[in-house]
């Protein structure tokens, strides 16, 4: 999902640029400083849509809560004590 949404706003940003370049002569000084401060937005976006993918990569290949065992309440040492009858 953050790689689609990545690519709808470069898109954007894309046009954005491309529309400032064909049009410096004609625009407007108000304009022209209104454009590049949303392709400075967009940056900004696109940077915290980076660092987020960073951090949801780093969590699923290094879980900072992974539990290798079930820790031992009532319930489950009655389980095991129903296992240890068993055998």
């Amino acid at each position: 999902m953050i790689h689609t949404l990545s690519n709808k706003i470069k898109q954007r940003k894309n046009k954005l640029n491309t529309y400032l370049s064909n049009n410096l002569d004609s625009l407007e000084l108000e304009k022209h400083h209104q454009i590049k401060g949303a392709i400075n937005e967009i940056d900004f976006i696109l940077n915290l849509l980076e660092n987020h993918k960073k951090e949801e990569i780093k969590k699923e290949n290094k879980p900072d809560d992974v539990f290798l065992f079930k820790p031992i309440n009532k319930k489950s040492s009655n389980f095991t004590n129903f296992v240890k009858k068993l055998f």
